[in-house]
């Protein structure tokens, strides 16, 4: 009976060990790709989804070129914060790309993601081609990693 209570004692201590992925420090010449960081990627493809749906059902006047992108902080349980323009286009095209990133409530963080916020760059635009792209880097005069979203529309 003591062995038995020892070892339940020894389980209910041990802390539990999970898998999380880390992000690689500035300064190591590597970077986050999809295979080997393939919990963040994932998230960021179901986001840049839901993202491209929103972009795509919004009615709004648009030129082939136009684009604008936003830079925010996505907390852990999924809310938007501290939203401000990066790359402008105009007021009114500006305003329609922010109603679109602003209408995707990005989901809470998976297991294995080890942080308390990312820190995204979203680009929205019209061009000649369709095509989405996903990257994670570092951010200017900053510790933090950007995690990059941009996708562009065929017009």
């Amino acid at each position: 009976m003591k062995k038995l209570l020892i070892l339940l004692l020894i389980i209910l201590l041990t802390p539990k060990i999970g898998f999380s992925e880390e992000l690689l420090p500035r300064g190591t010449g590597k970077s986050e790709t999809k295979e080997t960081h393939p919990i963040y990627f994932g998230y960021m493809e179901d986001y840049a989804k839901e993202l491209r749906k929103a972009f795509e059902k919004k009615r709004m006047f648009a030129l082939c070129h136009w684009g604008t992108a936003y830079y925010f902080t996505v907390t852990r349980d999924g809310q938007i914060k501290d939203m401000r323009v990066s790359v402008y286009q105009n007021n009114y095209f500006d305003k329609k790309v922010k109603e679109v990133i602003m209408s995707v409530k990005p989901l809470p963080f998976r297991d294995g993601m080890n942080l308390d916020y990312m820190r995204f760059s979203v680009f929205l635009s019209y061009d000649n081609f369709e095509e989405v792209n996903m990257s994670i880097g570092a951010a200017p005069r900053s510790p933090d990693k950007r995690f990059r979203i941009q996708i562009t529309l065929k017009k």
